[in-house]
Parts: structure tokens; C-alpha cells; sequence
């Protein structure tokens, strides 16, 4: 039968519900980030920045911050996003 209890956010454990506001602070700011990155690397090379962008070092000293931001953040995400979708 449906529980209409466990349907709900109370019904939600803690940790669940922490790791979702942590993936949905951080899509935004990944976003924000990548979005900067993009720009910055546009502005600079006239070509889009490569699908890797977060993994490899650009040398650019401009670019860096929003680079190395985003690939610290990306664990956190990460580990958000599995204790979210493989919670008991």
C-alpha cells in the first residue's frame, strides 16, 4: 500500500535531505562557475573551451580560479549525489 507519510519531505531521512540541498547549491554554483570559465575562455581564444575544461590546467592565470574551484567542488557533489540516490 502507498504511505502517504514516507511520500513526503518529513517523512525524509536527514542526511537525505541535506545531500539534496547540498546538490542543488552546488548545480548552481558548477553552474555559475562554468559559466564564468566559458566566458572568460572565450573572451581570450575566440573558441569554446574544451569539454574537459575542469581537468586539465589552462596555464592562464585568469582562468584558474574558476577552474580549480569547480574541480574542488566536484567530490562534494559527487558524494552528495550518491548518498542521495543510494540512501536507504
Amino acid at each position: 500500500m502507498f504511505d502517504a507519510k514516507r511520500a513526503t519531505l518529513a517523512g525524509m531521512q536527514p542526511i537525505a535531505f541535506a545531500a539534496l540541498g547540498v546538490i542543488t547549491v552546488l548545480s548552481v554554483v558548477l553552474f555559475v562557475l562554468g559559466r564564468r570559465f566559458m566566458h572568460a575562455y572565450y573572451a581570450k581564444h575566440h573558441a569554446m573551451p574544451p569539454m574537459t575544461w575542469m581537468f586539465h590546467n589552462t596555464g592562464d592565470p585568469d582562468l584558474e580560479p574558476s577552474r580549480r574551484m569547480a574541480l574542488g567542488l566536484l567530490p562534494i557533489y559527487l558524494i552528495a549525489l550518491v548518498l542521495y540516490l543510494f540512501r536507504p
